[in-house]
């Protein structure tokens, strides 16, 4: 097929609006939670199986599947490790054997916080692996959660993709408001738009009640700015930080954080549990340049320097 040509999404109002999704795309739609997302994928994955596409689902995270009661669907499962490198290898050699044309379905971005507990990461998988999806004629729908993400992650991710769409909804009202569609343009394209799911029309909001309307739903969604501020792995530190002083038990987040910026040697990490405290693990976050693992030499350095002193 040749590049960038137009395909359906399933809705043809929407269609309409983003002047179709075309092959290369990478479609990143960010939701308040995957019920939202599921308005859009759905009918792209009924619309894609009556194409006869090559449809892949790659399920990596822990939330239910995204796509369940379709054989036509090919599910890959990809083990979310701790190691950026082997995870994303992974990925890239599926979509190097799949080849052109392919269309895909990927679990929430935001689950790969659960392994590397650095928005940069996450960030980082994307731009080295949106252009390979983009070279070879796929079409990808990727969920995000909203308010999860540093604003820096998420310009990453944008600048990258070739489509983001925001979605708000509250009761039966959906809205769509695209944030970058790549290559295509019009009068209303930006605008918000009203989704009305009974009648899949997709109209833009053209007059002030119900623009009103809209921002009344979107102001219900959004997150205090200074969280998006702050990568997700500052956040994760600080707010155990707290949870500490303030004497909660904090054993189960202590065990997280050795296995996120200690080592991956299990028997190092065994002996790290048995002699580090909380404020252990603050102390080496507090040094640290970046994010990740620190490695198993200066693990243990630490040690030796924890024991000598006790």
């Amino acid at each position: 097929m040749a590049a960038f040509e137009r395909v359906k999404s399933g809705i043809p109002a929407m269609d309409q609006v983003l002047d179709n999704i075309r092959l290369g795309d990478n479609v990143v739609w960010r939701v308040s939670d995957l019920k939202e997302f599921h308005y859009f994928l759905d009918p792209y994955i009924e619309q894609a199986i009556e194409d006869h596409r090559n449809i892949i689902y790659v399920r990596f995270a822990s939330h239910p599947p995204l796509v369940v009661g379709h054989p036509e669907v090919r599910t890959v499962q990809i083990e979310l490790s701790h190691r950026f490198e082997n995870f994303t290898v992974e990925i890239h050699n599926l979509i190097e054997r799949e080849g052109r044309d392919a269309f895909y379905v990927f679990d929430c971005l935001s689950e790969l916080q659960t392994a590397w507990s650095t928005d940069l990461m996450m960030g980082n998988f994307f731009r080295v692996t949106c252009p390979f999806l983009f070279i070879l004629d796929t079409v990808a729908f990727f969920p995000l959660i909203r308010g999860k993400h540093s604003l820096q992650a998420i310009g990453k991710i944008r600048d990258t993709t070739q489509l983001f769409l925001d979605v708000y909804s509250y009761g039966d009202a959906v809205y769509v408001r695209p944030d970058k569609v790549w290559e295509r343009n019009s009068d209303t394209m930006f605008l918000p738009h009203f989704y009305d799911r009974a009648n899949g029309t997709v109209t833009p909001l053209l007059d002030g009640v119900r623009a009103s309307r809209f921002y009344q739903v979107m102001n219900r969604h959004q997150r205090p700015g200074d969280e998006q501020n702050t990568d997700f792995w500052d956040r994760f530190f600080n707010l155990n930080k707290q949870m500490y002083e303030m004497g909660v038990d904090v054993t189960e987040a202590c065990a997280r954080m050795c296995r996120i910026m200690m080592t991956r040697d299990e028997k190092m990490r065994g002996m790290i549990r048995e002699n580090f405290g909380p404020m252990d693990y603050f102390f080496v976050r507090d040094r640290m340049i970046g994010t990740g693992m620190i490695g198993g030499k200066a693990c243990g350095m630490l040690l030796a320097r924890k024991n000598h002193r006790e």
